[in-house]
């Protein structure tokens, strides 16, 4: 059975997702960026909101690494 992948944050743009997606890559924990609802249109390019995914069984730790790094945990959802 595939794993579900859950939201574990919101960023406003691109850019803060990038650093969102590296901060748990660099902690061992997979994870995606997707456009939020609404914003998937190519003319927003790096604009517009991001959801950052991890797998389920990732979502405590990603959780808990977004929000003991200094500035992102204010966009954990």
């Amino acid at each position: 059975m595939e794993e579900r992948w859950v939201k574990v944050a919101a960023a406003p743009n691109e850019t803060d997702a990038l650093l969102m997606d590296g901060v748990l890559k660099d902690a061992g924990i997979p994870a995606l960026i997707q456009r939020a609802a609404g914003f998937d249109a190519p003319d927003f390019l790096a604009a517009g909101p991001r959801d950052v995914l991890v797998p389920g069984a990732f979502f405590e730790e990603a959780r808990q690494v977004l929000e003991d790094t200094t500035g992102l945990g204010s966009y954990a959802s």
